[in-house]
């Protein structure tokens, strides 16, 4: 006859008393083995209704193939962000190079344009020093010009020449030396911006491949630690079965070390 005795930690612990023969079993199953801290081996997802058998390999094949998948995806996905945030500082200095050679072409523009004015002004110069000159050498028989209204026309373009020449000359200072330098300030400040945000695009980068690289070790300890709770699930599932079947009291507890285990 089966008696329980409690041991000092208050687990029940099934004992047979030597001095009585076993008797024949009933016919109601035995009492379910109570584990200590059940809670914390028990899994939390509910097991299925017919576990496979821990040496039944083709579920740990199948849940192999997933993860494989799973994290092949990932390396993928990660290989994607890398060869994007790489794409990135290319896009970034192709933008820089175009922006350089833009400012360049405008400030050679000025240039030209800077010696095209100087020129114009010279020979606008030249133009007005020879209608002077011409009118000082004929001064004798011009004399009656002044009584012509024409004269006043004639007059006002002189004028204007000598006043084109001053605009031009200043416009050639402005193009050649004004203009120029600007355009030199902002091709420096374009550079200077252009290192600070590729400073901080590659402070950026190096954060995201820590984290990254970070997520991806975390992704396959996750998987192996769940590829083991799963074998566990379904040996505990088997061993399980095998305590429910087991009548004696010496194996039940020989399972239980293997329960806790």
């Amino acid at each position: 006859m089966s008696t329980i005795e409690s041991n000092p930690k208050n687990h029940p612990i099934l004992s047979i008393s030597a001095s009585l023969q076993p008797v024949t079993p009933s016919p109601t199953p035995p009492p379910p083995l109570i584990i200590p801290n059940a809670s914390a081996i028990t899994p939390t997802t509910s097991l299925p209704s017919s576990p496979a058998l821990f040496h039944d390999d083709k579920p740990i094949e199948k849940l192999y193939k997933k993860e494989k998948q799973i994290l092949f995806e990932f390396e993928q996905i990660v290989k994607d962000i890398r060869f994007q945030l790489s794409e990135q500082l290319k896009c970034l200095e192709q933008r820089i190079e175009t922006q350089l050679s833009i400012l360049a072409e405008i400030q050679e523009y000025f240039r030209r344009r800077a010696d095209v004015e100087l020129e114009y002004a010279k020979n606008l110069d030249n133009l007005h020093k020879q209608i002077g000159q011409k009118h000082r050498a004929q001064k004798a028989r011009r004399e009656t010009w002044v009584f012509h209204s024409i004269y006043k026309l004639w007059d006002m373009i002189v004028h204007d020449t000598r006043h084109h020449v001053k605009y031009h000359t200043i416009m050639s200072d402005v193009c050649g030396k004004y203009m120029y330098d600007k355009f030199n300030e902002i091709a420096e400040d374009t550079r200077r911006m252009f290192m600070k945000c590729k400073s901080v695009g590659l402070a950026s980068h190096e954060d995201i491949e820590k984290v990254l690289n970070e997520l991806q070790s975390t992704m396959k300890t996750y998987h192996q630690y769940q590829s083991e709770s799963k074998q566990a699930e379904q040996k505990l599932s088997f061993i399980l079965q095998q305590v429910a079947k087991i009548k004696s009291v010496k194996k039940q507890k020989a399972m239980a070390k293997r329960v806790e285990k």
